[in-house]
């Protein structure tokens, strides 16, 4: 079977009209700025009027490019105009249509966006309240309608160089809807969509060189063709991409993988390479799947190994997975709903892998062995290939968790230990209450027994319970026997050591939950100073940086689910109360206040992440203090280890169940 692109007639380059976009500039944020989307538009004007031979009054060429940047100097093309809504609205909605043309030819290089099969393209004067954009779907089904004279452009390609990132995933983005009208659908208008990745990818941009991966490879298919040459060609120029980001993809160059889709000059329809009215596509799931699956997942909590089991299903199915920040978010069901309104591949649905990494790696193996017979029966109802075995769960090292409650003396202390390996199991408690001097030593050589009874792989950490007024105490120094000698050394140099204060979240337990389960879901996140629109998990609160109502700005939205405090000592107790307030789980900050840089450049953030990253991965947090902990032990003359780290790690799932005490 043919596709319907190969029956393309012959196209005339005087008689094909273009509309070329690249924006590299936005007035949402200057984080916003793309550098080389604008050069990359310019490169494929300079093949349409080049080697295509289209007539430059024929191309309609809009660029933003960054402040301060000049574009190399190309010859024959036509002046450009800033691509904002009014100018790219007014040439494709009421200049191009009046022309006399039979090919449009559509290229947009920028961000973008998907909404339900939508691919949104902000134009350069877009803002967060007003994301005014390019609806290029809702454009072609116009561009396709009897509204443009049913002489005219009876063959429209479109191009894209862009993510297509899920809209849900910028919240602070206002998108609104657009809707170009349109009457019914022309006969024998056909049109090519090719876009540089599948929904939920991001396509990749080297910065360095100025230029889209897409587009370069693009480029070097289309070099020395006519435009009626290369439109001719365009299932085989798309397989050629397709392979070529296959090979990239395994070489770790890509994650995105192009796909297409074409509205036939025959009236027939293809989406991504496979036809749509054939076997070819992954099945989706059935109604009795989705009950059944609704039944399995009510009241399940999301589990903290779902990003895992996301991105195994489609490493199982042989697909590009979207990256972190494409991801879904909310319940089971959201994960579930994502995968089964993505492609997969044919005979592997994303849903049956996904649910299969669930079933292995959960603890209540009840729910993992009905997740399973769910996999099959789904499997065998809607005609799937069969779903290879999840890797195995990997064993988690033992944590010691050492809990003081205060008694009714004051600075006298109840001590409990338990080890969790996998559940809990008690271990000792004081019989009566001690001071903290006391509860050094006595809990020094208890954790010391208790570590030394996992063989296996090793006591990973030790978290300990305390009331607020204990934050200040410098656990990870407090000393322990260790090895054959019983030698004693401090425990922060032998584990990673956090603290916790479960009992003081009295008023936060719903906030400390919600944003503990993003936290789990997700992780890793970029940091900013605190601000009431803040949206990133991370939040650098300095010295200069820390509202009044600190515990009200961290209680306000779903984030931070993490604060890097960096305040003087005096400061510290206020700042630590709030966090707890206000339902943060995650908090580090310097016991003593934070070192005196005489540069100024220092910051806890800084101090954190690897040279040059953007964002920190939190789940890495105790381990990274370790390894700082060991350092300072190595180099005790450096004044920067004179301010010790402490790191509050409150999880609310994972509390043991309290004896009375005796």
């Amino acid at each position: 079977m043919s596709h319907p692109a190969d029956d393309l007639p012959d196209v005339a380059a005087e008689r094909t009209y273009a509309l070329v976009v690249g924006v590299e500039s936005y007035e949402v944020s200057g984080d916003w700025r793309l550098p080389g989307a604008a050069h990359d538009a310019q490169r494929f004007a300079v093949w349409l009027t080049g080697s295509g031979r289209v007539p430059p009054a024929n191309l309609r060429l809009f660029l933003s490019p960054l402040p301060d940047t000049d574009l190399p100097c190309a010859q024959g093309l036509p002046k450009h105009l800033p691509a904002t809504e009014h100018h790219i609205r007014q040439a494709l909605l009421h200049d191009l249509p009046s022309r006399d043309g039979d090919l449009l030819w559509i290229y947009w290089a920028g961000h973008g966006f998907h909404d339900d099969g939508h691919l949104l393209l902000p134009y350069a004067d877009a803002t967060g309240p007003h994301t005014v954009h390019l609806n290029l779907e809702a454009a072609l089904r116009w561009w396709g309608s009897t509204d443009v004279d049913r002489r005219r452009f009876r063959h429209q390609i479109a191009m894209t160089d862009a993510c297509r990132v899920d809209r849900r995933r910028t919240p602070r983005l206002n998108f609104g809807s657009v809707d170009y009208g349109g009457g019914g659908l022309a006969e024998g208008r056909g049109q090519f969509l090719l876009y540089a990745a599948r929904p939920g990818e991001a396509a990749v941009n080297e910065e360095e060189r100025r230029a889209g991966l897409f587009t370069d490879k693009l480029l070097d298919a289309l070099n020395g063709m006519t435009v009626g040459q290369g439109a001719r060609g365009l299932t085989d120029l798309a397989r050629r991409l397709q392979e070529d980001f296959d090979v990239l993809c395994a070489q770790g160059k890509a994650w995105q993988r192009p796909s297409y889709l074409i509205r036939g000059w025959d009236g027939s329809w293809a989406e991504g390479g496979d036809w749509t009215n054939s076997s070819g596509t992954a099945p989706i799931l059935d109604q009795k799947a989705w009950n059944d699956l609704a039944a399995l997942t009510r009241g399940r909590d999301v589990p903290s190994y779902v990003h895992d089991a996301y991105r195994w299903a489609f490493e199982v199915c042989g697909c590009a997975a979207p990256l972190k920040d494409a991801t879904p978010a909310g319940s089971l069901t959201e994960f579930v709903r994502d995968l089964d309104d993505r492609q997969g591949r044919p005979g592997k649905p994303l849903t049956l892998p996904f649910i299969r990494y669930l079933a292995a790696h959960t603890e209540d193996r009840e729910w993992g062995a009905r997740l399973d017979d769910w996999v099959d029966r789904t499997r065998e109802r809607i005609g799937a290939r069969p779903v290879a075995a999840a890797p195995e769960r990997p064993a988690e090292p033992a944590h010691v968790h050492v809990q003081l409650t205060e008694a009714a003396e004051k600075g006298q202390y109840f001590l409990r230990v338990w080890l969790y390996q996998g559940k809990f199991s008690f271990e000792w408690e004081s019989s009566d209450p001690v001071p903290l001097s006391d509860a050094r030593r006595d809990l020094g050589e208890h954790i010391g027994a208790v570590a030394a009874k996992d063989t296996a792989k090793g006591t990973g950490r030790i978290e300990f319970h305390i009331p607020v007024e204990l934050l200040d105490e410098e656990f990870e120094a407090w000393s322990m026997p260790f090895g054959p000698a019983k030698l004693s050394q401090e425990m922060g140099q032998l584990f990673e050591v956090v603290v916790r204060c479960p009992d003081a979240r009295d008023g936060s337990t719903a906030k400390w939950q919600e944003k503990w389960r993003w936290f789990e879901t997700h992780g890793e996140g970029e940091w900013e100073p605190p601000t009431l629109d803040a949206c990133h998990p991370i939040w650098l609160i300095t010295e200069d940086r820390m509202p009044p109502n600190l515990a009200a700005f961290l209680r306000f939205a779903e984030f931070p689910v993490g604060v890097l405090v960096q305040v003087d000592r005096e400061r510290l107790p206020e700042a630590l109360g709030a966090v707890i307030a206000s339902g943060v789980p995650i908090a580090l900050w310097h016991r003593s206040g934070p070192p005196k840089d005489p540069a100024g450049t220092s910051d806890l953030a800084t101090e954190l992440a690897p040279p040059g990253a953007l964002s920190l991965d939190l789940r890495k947090l105790p381990r990274t203090l370790l390894k700082l902990r060991i350092q300072a032990g190595a180099a005790p003359s450096d004044e920067s280890w004179s301010h010790p780290l402490a790191l509050l790690w409150d999880d609310p799932n994972r509390r043991p169940r309290l004896r009375p005490l005796k």
